[in-house]
C-alpha cells in the first residue's frame, strides 16, 4: 500500500487517470486503435517513459486478449504478416530511443503525433500513394518503433490503411487488434530482456485493469451500434478529443 500511495498521491489524481483509462479503452475497443494515443500523453506527465510504455502496452494487451475471439475469424492474416514482420525490426530501435531520449522530448513527440494524427484525419486527408512491399516495410518499422517508444504505433498504420477502399471497417478493426497483439508481445519481451520491467509498472497496470476491461465492453457495444448508423459521429468526437489531448500535452 505504501508503494500504491506513492504512485497515486491523491484520490483526485487516481480518479483522473481512471477516467482517461476509461476513455482510452473505449476508443481502442471501438476503432481497434487509439488507446495509447489517449493514455501516453497523460501518463507521460506522471511516469518515466519506460514505465509509461509498459503500462500502456499491458493495458492494451488486456483489450486485445478480451476481443480476440470476436476478431480472429475476420482478420486478414496476409496483411498482418506483411506489416508485423517489419514491425518486429522497429521494436529494438524504439527501445534504444526510450533509453537515449530525454523524457520531455518523448512527451513533446507524443503530443505532436497525437495532435497531428487527429488534425490530419479531421480535415479528411487520405494517403493515395502507392501500396506495396516497400511501403509496408516503412509503415511496419515505423509503427513498431513508435510502439516501443510510447505505445503509440497506430498513426502510421491508420494513415496508411484507413484510405484503402478494399478494406471494410470490420476487417480493419480486426487487423489493428491482431497487429498490436503481436507488437505488444514482442515489445514486452524485449523490455523484459533489457530488464526494464519493474513493480511500479505492474501496480499501475493492476490498478487500472478493471476500468480498462469495462471500457472494452463499452467500446465493443458502441462499435456494434455504430455499424447501424452513428459511426462517423463517434469517430469525429474521438478525433476531437485526441486533438485536445495532443495540444494540451504540448502546452504543459
Amino acid at each position: 500500500m505504501a508503494v500504491w500511495h506513492q504512485l497515486f498521491p491523491s484520490v483526485s489524481l487516481f480518479v483522473l487517470m481512471c477516467f482517461a483509462v476509461l476513455i482510452a479503452g473505449t476508443i481502442r475497443s471501438f476503432t481497434g486503435f487509439g488507446g495509447g494515443l489517449v493514455l501516453a500523453p497523460l501518463f507521460s506527465l506522471f511516469m518515466t517513459p519506460a514505465d509509461m510504455v509498459v503500462v500502456v502496452l499491458l493495458l492494451n494487451f488486456l483489450t486485445s486478449v478480451q476481443t480476440l475471439p470476436s476478431t480472429w475469424h475476420t482478420t486478414d492474416w496476409r496483411m498482418v504478416r506483411a506489416l508485423s514482420i517489419p514491425a518486429l525490426l522497429g521494436v529494438p530501435l524504439g527501445v534504444w530511443l526510450v533509453e537515449w531520449m530525454d523524457p520531455n522530448m518523448i512527451r513533446r513527440m507524443i503530443g505532436v503525433i497525437v495532435a497531428g494524427l487527429a488534425g490530419i484525419m479531421l480535415i479528411g486527408w487520405k494517403y493515395n500513394g502507392p501500396r506495396g512491399r516497400i511501403q509496408d516495410w516503412i509503415v511496419g518499422i515505423t509503427s513498431g518503433a513508435l510502439t516501443a517508444i510510447a505505445g503509440v504505433g497506430g498513426p502510421p498504420l491508420v494513415l496508411y490503411l484507413l484510405s484503402a477502399k478494399d478494406i471494410s471497417p470490420v476487417v480493419l478493426r480486426s487487423f489493428f487488434m491482431m497487429f498490436f497483439t503481436f507488437a505488444q508481445i514482442s515489445t514486452m519481451a524485449f523490455f523484459l530482456y533489457k530488464g526494464m520491467i519493474n513493480t511500479d509498472q505492474l501496480i499501475y497496470s493492476v490498478s487500472f485493469a478493471p476500468v480498462y476491461l469495462v471500457s472494452t465492453v463499452l467500446g465493443s457495444f458502441l462499435f456494434v451500434k455504430a455499424l447501424t448508423g452513428s459511426v462517423d459521429l463517434i469517430k469525429r468526437l474521438s478525433l476531437w478529443f485526441l486533438l485536445v489531448v495532443g495540444v494540451v500535452t504540448l502546452a504543459i
